[in-house]
This record gives structure tokens, C-alpha cells and sequence, in this order.
């Protein structure tokens, strides 16, 4: 698999007073193209900001940032944009959905700025929401509204998919059918898929993981066997 981001020594730091505060302490890394790679780490590790400068939506203080070897960190406001809508999907776990749109309506909004969109009805059928196309947001239950964001965020045909705690409001039997929805989704589409989570259990079903601590990465694994979401002891 090619390389699809590079990180060498990247640094973000905030002033604190008197002295420095490295969120992000001389990381160094890659994510290759197609993996599922989960970022674990306590509140204040560094992981939120790692995915923040990842997805362009914040820049490095110091250090290299490279996607498919062209350099985001040195992209202007307007590149960055682009690059967010040419390649980019993102899940939250706040959902973010539209209240005044339906379920079909909802997946149809993440298509308008797509050049090569998935089909809308084939990705709600993916995702078991075909018999709730016409409801809206207050009709569903949490895990209903987050298959709704992972299908909005897919349907662009993202090269990559940014999951931000996308099981953090979820109980466990719905939180892992959201997550057997994305590895399925990994498994179709090969869609790159970067998982931010506080729960280590995730961690089982991700090709690399990332351990994150004051800044640093404390530990960087490849997993040889790969668990199904179903299979996870949760956390």
C-alpha cells in the first residue's frame, strides 16, 4: 500500500504564559492508503489536534505534513479548503445532521460538492436505512442519526474519513454495529479511515494504532490479526 500521509516532526505549540505548551511534541509517522488507523489517548493527549492538523482544518507550528507527497502544511486557507472537499468525510459524535432535512435529504447534502458521488439509495440500503429515508433527525435514535452521518460523509466518495469519537454517545450494541458499518464500509470502498477515540477496545479492530500521551507517541502498532467490530470487549 502507498503511503497516503507523512508526518515528520511536527510540532503545535500554543504560548502559556511564560513558556511553551506542545500539544504536539516532534511526531513523526505515516498512514498507508486503505488502513483503518484508530488514535487513542487521554483528554489532553494531543490526539484531537493531531486529527485537526490531518484534516487541514489547523496548521503545524514546526514540521512536514504530507498527503498523497504534496505538502498541506504550506497550503493557503482557500487551498486547504479544497483539499477538505476534494478528499475529506467526516463523522462526529455529535452526528451534525440538518433537523429540518430527512434521512435521504440529509445523505443527499454530501453529494453537492462531490465529483464522483456513491449512490445515495445503494448507501442507504449499506447502512440499513432505506425504510427511514423520509424521517428527520428527531425520529431517530442515536445510532439511527449516526448511520445517517457515516452515509452523508461516504457518499462524497471521501479518499479519507475522519471519525471523531463516532461511538463516544453510543451504548455498546449499537456503538459496535456503527463500527461494523465503517469496517464493512473500509472493506467496499477502501476508504483511508482515521478513528479518534478514548476507548482502547476499538483499537482491536484497526489495521495500525496510535498511542498518544502529553504530545507524544508513545507507541505506534501494526495489528497482525484483525478483530471484527462484533468481537470487541468494550471498554
Amino acid at each position: 500500500m502507498k503511503d497516503l500521509y507523512r508526518l515528520e516532526h511536527v510540532y503545535k505549540t500554543y504560548k502559556n504564559y511564560d513558556h511553551d505548551y506542545h500539544a504536539l511534541d516532534d511526531v513523526s509517522f505515516t498512514i498507508k492508503e486503505g488502513e483503518i488507523v484508530v488514535i487513542l489517548g487521554p483528554s489532553g493527549s494531543g490526539k484531537s489536534t493531531m486529527l485537526n492538523l490531518l484534516s487541514g482544518i489547523d496548521t503545524p507550528s514546526k514540521g512536514h505534513i504530507f498527503f498523497k507527497d504534496n505538502r498541506i502544511d504550506q497550503l493557503k486557507t482557500v487551498e486547504l479548503t479544497q483539499y477538505r472537499a476534494d478528499n475529506l468525510g467526516f463523522i462526529f459524535q455529535s452526528y451534525n445532521l440538518i433537523p429540518s432535512l430527512t434521512v435521504k435529504e440529509n445523505i443527499e447534502l454530501g453529494k453537492e460538492l462531490a465529483f464522483k458521488p456513491l449512490s445515495v439509495k445503494t448507501l442507504m440500503e449499506q447502512v440499513e436505512l432505506t425504510s427511514h429515508a423520509n424521517k428527520y433527525p428527531y425520529q431517530l435514535s442515536g445510532g439511527q442519526m449516526q448511520r445517517v452521518a457515516i452515509a452523508r460523509a461516504l457518499v462524497k466518495n471521501p479518499n479519507v474519513l475522519f471519525c471523531d469519537e463516532p461511538t463516544g454517545a453510543l451504548d455498546e450494541e449499537t456503538g459496535k454495529k456503527v463500527l461494523d458499518i465503517l469496517q464493512q464500509m473500509n472493506q467496499t470502498y477502501h476508504t483511508t479511515m482515521i478513528i479518534v477515540t478514548h476507548n482502547p477496545s476499538i483499537a482491536d479492530m484497526a489495521h495500525t494504532v496510535i498511542r498518544m500521551n502529553s504530545g507524544k507517541i508513545v507507541e505506534m502498532k501494526h495489528n497482525k490479526k484483525i478483530k471484527k467490530a462484533s468481537e470487541l470487549r468494550w471498554a
